[in-house]
């Protein structure tokens, strides 16, 4: 084919296969990573209808990632053989000159552009096809949307997978590479050096806290194990630190000795691995939080069989569990989000406390010993519950009812810490028993009837006599208004329900309707 036929058909986009390189041009793509031609080739790309406006002759350069960008001006943003996705912002913009934006490109590592005629671009620039010819730089168009993510996951996948064809440390180390390069959680990292090494992993911090598995590694006495463990140590485990030079917070770990004629290897692929984590630099104290809410849910929905699992994965995780722990939950309420005064609370009274994040607009603290003290420390603004002290095996009951306790504080309108919310945690237990329901219709019956203002007025009275205990010069603090006025509401009220509101029962009796209309309302 002639370069004038080549250019035609490219311009036209029409007659040809682009997904196959020049007959008679050299693939220089390495065995790991694949080719542009070959990323092409995907069905995650044939599916936007792909048509190469320039640069046919470079498809078989080898591609080391796949990134999306949107920026005029790449430098020091991309790295060597990265194959750019865009929709075109670029080159939307007015401002943009078409030369410049390529020679940026190749400048800042790309070797190839792919763009996606849409909304933001309804077509490439005559001037960017031109510059992209001009340079020989592949540039590809795409007719139809798609998914960026999915064409970055499966490029990815095809590295990953290229690089188990090759024997040994080369491959596991462009794999771990390119893994990097994708920014990819920790926890892929480590699942990728478990499969290839066929062995489970742990990584952990510098306290030896396990933070993440693969494999199903042995936790049990992990802490005292682990500091023992080395090539040397009494098990022969094989460990690599992770973190920046001079910041390292924790190592990867194959808590297992390794077959024999398989510790060369076994080390050169964990070393590809530790680099990899350590250019991904996540922030341990977010790994181990994680970990805690993942131990924290397994202990909610656990029964009892699992109590001996659970507990050597508390240990694990850096859990006091030679003393008793309690559970305090925590719930937001209105525009209170739960934490709010939780660290200042922690820091006095409980800082070898365990938080975690169950559910959102949920904290569970898991303190040792008795958690009454910290349920006194937090602020009114929060509700909260608490359950124990107990055992680990104990922890998912207590774990059910405090949070349950916490929830019903919260759904009936309470604030503030409470130690036995048996009330609120009956109407929440209930739920909308018709009974129950009814009751609270009857009594308040009259007050519903109430124009809104009156009613509101009314309903915040009954709340103040409650709270007050039936005390008139607490209900008249609570309302902020002087005891003839509170005196006055209160009469009215009596006459309107035909209940005698100094009688402690007839209080009991109001609060629970309360409680119900309350929860009914929400």
């Amino acid at each position: 084919m002639d370069t004038s036929d080549r250019r035609r058909r490219e311009c036209s986009g029409q007659g040809y296969d682009p997904y196959r390189p020049e007959p008679s041009g050299e693939r220089s793509g390495s065995p790991v990573h694949p080719t542009i031609a070959d990323v092409l080739a995907r069905p995650e790309v044939r599916a936007g209808a792909p048509a190469v406006r320039a640069g046919r002759a470079a498809l078989g350069t080898p591609v080391r990632w796949v990134h999306v960008s949107e920026v005029a001006d790449p430098a020091g943003t991309l790295p060597p053989g990265v194959l750019v996705l865009s929709v075109g912002m670029p080159v939307a913009d007015p401002t943009t000159v078409p030369a410049r934006y390529v020679d940026a490109l190749r400048a800042a590592g790309a070797v190839g552009l792919v763009v996606e005629i849409g909304q933001q671009l309804p077509s490439l620039p005559a001037g960017l096809v031109q510059a992209a010819r001009a340079a020989g730089f592949p540039l590809v168009e795409l007719r139809r949307t798609v998914r960026f993510a999915e064409i970055v996951a499966g490029v990815l996948g095809e590295i990953v997978d290229r690089g188990d064809d090759l024997p040994g440390p080369p491959g596991a180390e462009a794999a771990f590479r390119s893994l990097a390069l994708h920014r990819v959680g920790p926890e892929r990292v480590v699942d990728e050096l478990a499969r290839r090494i066929d062995a489970p992993v742990v990584c952990e911090d510098l306290a030896h806290r396990v933070l993440l598995t693969a494999g199903d590694p042995d936790l049990r006495d992990w802490v005292a194990r682990s500091r023992l463990a080395g090539p040397a140590g009494p098990e022969g485990w094989a460990t690599a630190p992770v973190g920046r030079p001079g910041a390292r917070w924790g190592r990867l770990t194959v808590p297992s000795r390794p077959t024999p004629g398989t510790a060369d290897r076994v080390r050169a692929v964990l070393d590809a691995a530790a680099d990899a984590v350590s250019l991904l630099d996540p922030d341990p104290v977010v790994l181990l939080r994680a970990a805690r809410d993942a131990l924290v849910a397994d202990l909610a929905a656990a029964v009892p069989s699992d109590a001996g699992r659970l507990a050597v994965r508390a240990r694990a995780a850096g859990l006091d569990t030679a003393v008793g722990l309690s559970v305090v939950a925590l719930r937001a309420t209105g525009d209170h989000p739960p934490e709010q005064g939780l660290e200042a609370a922690l820091a006095v009274v409980a800082p070898a406390a365990t938080v975690a994040s169950p559910a959102p607009g949920e904290l569970v603290v898991l303190v040792p010993g008795d958690g009454g003290p910290l349920l006194a420390a937090l602020p009114a603004t929060v509700a909260a519950a608490t359950a124990g002290p107990g055992s680990v095996a104990d922890l998912p009951d207590l774990l059910r009812r405090a949070r349950e306790d916490a929830a019903a504080h919260a759904a009936t309108g309470g604030r503030g810490p409470v130690r036995v919310p048996a009330l609120r945690g009956l109407v929440h237990r209930l739920g909308d028993d018709p009974h129950l329901l009814g009751f609270a219709a009857d009594v308040l019956g009259p007050v519903g009837a109430l124009p809104a203002a009156a009613r509101t007025d009314a309903r915040d009275t009954l709340w103040a006599l409650v709270d007050a205990g039936g005390v008139v010069a607490d209900v008249a603090r609570r309302l902020g208004v002087g005891r003839p006025a509170a005196y006055a509401r209160l009469r009215r009220l009596s006459a309107l329900l035909d209940l005698d509101l100094t009688d402690p029962e007839v209080r009991t009796t109001l609060h629970l309707a309360l409680l119900v209309d309350a929860r009914a309302a929400r």
